[in-house]
């Protein structure tokens, strides 16, 4: 779609509610909510028993007709915007655009993350489960990346959290950010990993595809891990150990003690001239260092295999031990992200306390 195309469908999807009845007057209805011409009942989609999945329509955009289609969901109307057939860089740079659009038309998105918080898997697009969500106090709408590109989605506000509060109680996964409104999901307590296995299991999942989400929604991450460690004389520490860093490139440094052989373990040593000019990497003095790869291919299992090991090898004894910043959790108004503003952003698939 073009900029103006968007620009009125994000607008409009504001008066298309969650359901529509199957018949042709509930596709009426929705084909009047967004302001489409119908077009003939035979093209419009249907179920395998041959009722009405949706509706196909005309619009008139810069004097040009265009044939869409909305579908009735399991999770509400669906309004496809992007046909994507490139590879994950393109996925996120056409979400990033729409994302932009969508945001000028409406205001900033109320909160974003990832989409599905069921846990991640190896057969999940490269460029991941983006989603920015515009909450309102009985539907939400959101723009999410779908198969085939961005789309957007009509829910019932109440029934997505409620849905999100449960399966993060029996999974946590992914991270979920708050710029604006109510933060009814931010306040929530999520578990960490119970042993090093669940921890490095879930934390290769968090970062798996987690280049592309950032570049969907043009930000970065910064992340200090800590871990609780004690001297040869008893004395607990908890140092910084690790220092993430992600944009559409995932880097991970190593700022530990001096006795781990880190070599052995797989670091390089940081050559700081190599990272010059990385987003977010100016200021990266770690002086050991894991390149994890770029957009769509980054090494998440080695990344995560990496930090489990090194973490042991320093002195963390349990994997409750390694922890997360708080810092990490807070960003300031300077952001890349369009509108982003002061918002704060948890991270569950991390699977660690945050102190």
């Amino acid at each position: 779609m073009s900029e103006q195309e968007i620009e009125a469908l994000a607008f409009r999807m504001q008066w298309v509610g969650p359901s529509y009845e199957r018949s042709e007057e509930g596709m009426l209805d929705l084909a009047a909510h967004l302001k489409w011409r119908p077009a003939a009942t035979d093209e419009w989609p249907r179920a395998a028993d041959g009722s009405f999945q949706g509706v196909a329509g005309t619009a008139s955009a810069g004097g040009t007709e265009r044939l869409r289609y909305a579908y009735l969901g399991a999770d509400g109307i669906v309004v496809p915007v992007s046909q994507v057939t490139g590879d994950a860089m393109a996925q996120a740079e056409e979400f990033r655009r729409v994302s932009d659009i969508a945001q000028d038309a409406l205001n900033p998105a109320s909160f974003f993350g990832n989409y599905s918080p069921s846990q991640r898997a190896a057969d999940l697009p490269a460029w991941g489960t983006p989603y920015m969500r515009w909450r309102g106090q009985y539907t939400t709408i959101e723009l999410r990346a779908g198969k085939s590109g961005p789309e957007f989605v009509s829910g019932y506000t109440e029934i997505w959290e409620d849905d999100y509060q449960s399966a993060m109680v029996r999974k946590p996964t992914g991270f979920v950010g708050a710029v604006a409104g109510p933060d009814r999901i931010q306040h929530l307590n999520f578990w960490t990993a119970s042993g090093w296995d669940e921890l490095l299991k879930d934390m290769t999942g968090f970062l798996t595809g987690l280049t592309a989400e950032l570049t969907a929604f043009g930000m970065s991450l910064s992340l200090g891990l800590y871990g609780r460690i004690h001297s040869e004389d008893g004395t607990p520490d908890s140092p910084m150990l690790f220092d993430v860093r992600c944009s559409n490139r995932l880097h991970i440094g190593y700022v530990g003690p001096d006795a781990v052989d880190a070599a052995a373990l797989g670091w390089s040593r940081t050559d700081p001239q190599a990272l010059l000019g990385g987003g977010g990497l100016e200021h990266f003095e770690a002086p050991w260092h894991f390149d994890a790869g770029g957009l769509g291919v980054e090494k998440a299992a080695e990344a995560a295999g990496l930090i489990v090991e090194t973490a042991r090898a320093a002195g963390v004894r349990e994997a409750g031990d390694l922890m997360l910043g708080k810092e990490g959790e807070y960003y300031p108004a300077q952001s890349r992200a369009k509108y982003r503003g002061p918002y704060t952003i948890r991270y569950p698939g991390l699977r660690l306390r945050t102190v």
